[in-house]
């Protein structure tokens, strides 16, 4: 299968164009983000797809230059657990993910997955598993937040099947995988924002086994 996995409608392929001018303009984001959906009648979903794939070209190359194409030796990962994890159920769903402006690929999931014994997330991580173990880097943490229900059973099904993964919970997550010290695998933009160096490992993941579903946000931006 070549083509996308979804098309983006007209309107929605607009809101993108007047979302990004006004960033790059220096118009506040909230402000501009509500007056896009406003003005083109956005659903959620589309409100999404704004927030989490549209920022300032600044900020854009800022990202860019950070993220690494291959990691190895020497390298550690430290894994933002639950965002990793259900990105990467997301595409086993058949959802449609985005490549971003800022090179990551990004779900528009809004809910965490309770229960880590499905089938959908043990997939997940064993595609995980995977591509750590070929990765061969000299060291891995995967980060959870602690805040989350069911968090430490999530926590003991990870180290079962990544076995060689050190499996972190923290009360604030975010801070966790900036603070640990290492190549950061992540596709929140507050995180990436900080972050040192970056390894989309899921974007990786996705693109190797479910390229169809991913819809390149560039290529209606003209850059």
């Amino acid at each position: 299968m070549t083509e996308n996995w979804r098309r983006l409608e007209r309107k929605v392929i607009d809101a993108i164009k007047d979302y990004k001018y006004l960033l790059n303009r220096g118009y506040p984001q909230k402000a501009s983000l509500d007056f896009v959906v406003s003005r083109y009648a956005l659903s959620r979903e589309w409100r999404s797809l704004l927030l989490r794939c549209i920022h300032r070209n600044e900020d854009v190359v800022s990202i860019r230059n950070k993220i690494r194409d291959n990691v190895g030796p020497g390298d550690k990962l430290i894994i933002d657990g639950y965002n990793t994890i259900l990105t990467i159920v997301s595409a086993i769903e058949c959802r449609t993910l985005y490549l971003c402006d800022d090179g990551i690929v990004r779900d528009l999931r809004s809910a965490y997955v309770k229960d880590f014994s499905t089938p959908l997330v043990l997939s997940a991580l064993e595609m995980l598993n995977d591509e750590i173990t070929r990765l061969n880097v000299s060291g891995i943490a995967i980060v959870l937040d602690s805040n989350v229900s069911w968090s430490a059973r999530h926590a003991e099904i990870i180290r079962e099947l990544i076995s060689d993964a050190e499996v972190k919970l923290a009360k604030k997550a975010d801070i966790e995988v900036i603070s640990t010290g290492g190549v950061v695998c992540s596709s929140d933009y507050l995180i990436l924002k900080k972050a040192k160096a970056i390894y989309d490992i899921a974007g990786k993941i996705i693109l190797k086994n479910f390229k169809y579903k991913v819809e390149d946000i560039n290529k209606y931006l003209n850059t």
